[in-house]
Order: structure tokens, then sequence, then C-alpha cells
């Protein structure tokens, strides 16, 4: 039965009028409201909800294509900075360690300090050394001292024979001396003149060891300088300041010369982006960099483009390929480009900012 049918008024027959049909209205019902009209009013707010999001997809696909074509981007790209291996200049064995793992240093502070004993006794010979050739010269200079003064008086017993000599000689010619007392005379002023000689050779070989005294004094400060900057290297101090992140020294180790006991990152940090070599056209020095680290979400810094590699990074590997090869493959090289931050740009991550970290980058090169 229809609701149209329910909604008519129903007849009653009444038993005193002998079966008179009375007609009575029967009891009006609400009529439900039609559901039709619910999607009807709902359909403008979808169409709504669509077109924005339509709109939204439009904007975004045009905000990437155009950053497509003025970027070129790649997530080749890692945070890195001055990484110093401090190595010990000498052998020796540790005594104490001054610096802990992830603990910030000043340039100069003391990190390791070796057992100075070996060093010590250097030093001490090194003293005895230099205190030998000073001994050395003074007997050099005594020794110089008294042979020239036998020159002197060489010199002088030789000028006297010379000229008892003349005299001798002068007088064997008128006959007044005899050949006895001539030959006397040429064999004192022979023997005279020799004995100068002798003096003056004895002269110059003092000299000659007061010189080798004095060098051997000078070889003996050399020495001895050594020795104490070999004693200096008993402290093995931090070259630059910066952030200790490794440590290899212990109590107790023998570490040799040339040996890595810490390593220390600089503050100082900046990008290394491998870029196609086929990105690189209108790449330019000066031009702006959109970056963002992995390890900060939600940050986003930019920066510099500062300097592009002389040669791409397979040129310096250990083993680059060698392409005069039959099997040749075509690839895509990379070329390291450096960027450097924006200071501002960073200002309050400087701590969060660590050698290694990935990244991706963008460089605006329209």
């Amino acid at each position: 039965m229809s609701t149209h049918a329910k909604a008519s008024s129903s007849t009653i027959e009444s038993p005193d009028d002998g079966g008179e049909v009375l007609s009575t209205p029967a009891s009006s019902e609400v009529p439900p409201p039609d559901a039709s009209s619910a999607p009807v009013r709902r359909r403008p707010l979808r169409t709504l909800v669509f077109a924005i999001l339509i709109v939204a997809g439009l904007a975004w696909t045009a905000h990437y294509i155009h950053h497509l074509l003025t970027h070129a981007e790649t997530d080749n790209a890692y945070v890195t900075g001055h990484l110093h291996q401090v190595s010990a200049r000498i052998a020796g064995t540790v005594l104490e360690v001054f610096a802990e793992e992830n603990t910030v240093v000043e340039a100069g502070a003391p990190l390791v300090r070796l057992d100075p004993r070996d060093n010590d006794s250097k030093v001490l010979q090194a003293k005895s050394l230099l205190a030998l050739a000073d001994a050395k010269i003074a007997q050099a200079e005594s020794d110089l001292a008294e042979n020239r003064a036998k020159v002197v008086q060489a010199e002088a017993q030789a000028e006297k024979a010379q000229l008892d000599f003349a005299r001798v000689q002068e007088l064997s010619r008128t006959k007044v001396s005899s050949k006895q007392e001539f030959d006397a005379a040429k064999a004192a002023f022979d023997m005279a003149r020799a004995g100068a000689d002798s003096s003056r050779a004895s002269a110059t070989a003092s000299d000659a060891a007061l010189t080798a005294a004095k060098a051997q004094r000078y070889a003996g400060e050399v020495y001895l300088k050594d020795a104490e900057l070999q004693r200096s290297y008993n402290v093995v101090t931090a070259p630059v300041a910066g952030r200790i992140g490794k440590r290899n020294a212990e109590v107790g180790n023998r570490v040799q010369a040339g040996q890595a006991l810490f390593a220390i990152v600089e503050p100082d940090v900046w990008i290394v982006a491998n870029f196609k070599e086929t990105q690189l056209a209108k790449m330019r020095v000066g031009q702006p960099v959109e970056i963002t680290i992995d390890a900060l979400p939600g940050a986003n810094f930019t920066g510099t483009v500062e300097s592009l590699s002389p040669a791409s990074g397979s040129s310096f590997a250990l083993l680059p390929a060698d392409n005069a090869t039959g099997n040749f493959t075509k690839v895509v090289q990379r070329v390291p480009v450096r960027i450097r931050f924006d200071a501002a740009s960073i200002r309050g991550y400087e701590e969060k900012l660590r050698a290694g970290l990935s990244a991706v980058v963008a460089v605006k090169v329209k």
C-alpha cells in the first residue's frame, strides 16, 4: 500500500444508523524527508574540494617543472671539513692521555704525554759532548797562543842568526874570519830559519785544531738543540682547534713515529656535491644554492658555489678507468663542486653540522 493511500480518510460503519457509513478523517502522518536532497546539498562542497586539489596539483607541477628548468639538483652530496690526523713524531710509551673522544680542544692543547726518559738521556749526552768541545777549544787556544809565542821567538833567533851570518860572510871576504867560523854561522842561520818555519807550522796546526774544536762545539750545540726538540715531542699537542673524532691512544701503549693517535675535525664545514657532467653547462662560481641535510629534516640552508674541481672524480681514483681498452662503456662522469654555506643560514646549527652527513643541493643556474 502506498504512502498516499495511507494518508486518505478511512470509513467507519455506525451501528445505530442501520449501517450508515460515516467518513472520519484519519490521523495525519508527516512524510519523511526526501533522501535524495542530502547528496544535492553535499555536491557543491565536494566539487570545491576537487577544484582546490586540482589547482594545488597544477601549481605544484608548474613549480616542479620550473625548478627543474632553473636548477641543477643532486643528492650525491655530503658535508665535509678539515680532518687532521694527529700522530706521534717520535717513538715512546704513553704515560698520560689528556683528551677524550667528542670533546672540544683548543690549538696547542696537550693530548698525550710520552715517557721522556730516553730523550732526557740524549739531552744529557749532548750537554756532555758540548762540555768536551769547550775543553778542546780552551786547549786549542792555549796551544795556539804558545806556538805563536814560539814563532816570535824563533823568528827573532832566525833574524839574529841571519845578521851574524852576514857579518861573518863579510869578514870572510877580507880573510878576517876563518872558513870554520863561516860554516858555523851559516849552520846557525839555517837552523834558526828552520826553527822559525817549524814554529809557524805548529802555530798553523794549533789554529786548525782550534777551528776543529769550534766546529765540534757547534755540532754539539746542534745535537743539543735536536735532543731538546725531540724531548719536546714527548707531549703531543693539538695542531688546530676542533672536536676530537677518534682516539687511538691508551696509557701504556708503545707508539711509533708517525702513528696516528687522534683525529681532530675543525668546526668549519662545507658541501662537496658530485654533479653529472651534463649538469655543468650553465654552472658558475657564485651561483646561489639551496641545501637540505638528511640529518636535519625541516631545516633549509643556503649557500654559494665556491669552486669546481679541475677534473672528474674518477680521475683522482687510485685505479682510474682505462678508456683505451676495447671494452669501453660510456658512463656519465661526475665532477666535485665545492659549496660554501651562508653563515646566516646555519646560525644555530653549527654544532649539528658534521662532516660526512648526506645532503641534497640545488644550484640555481638560471
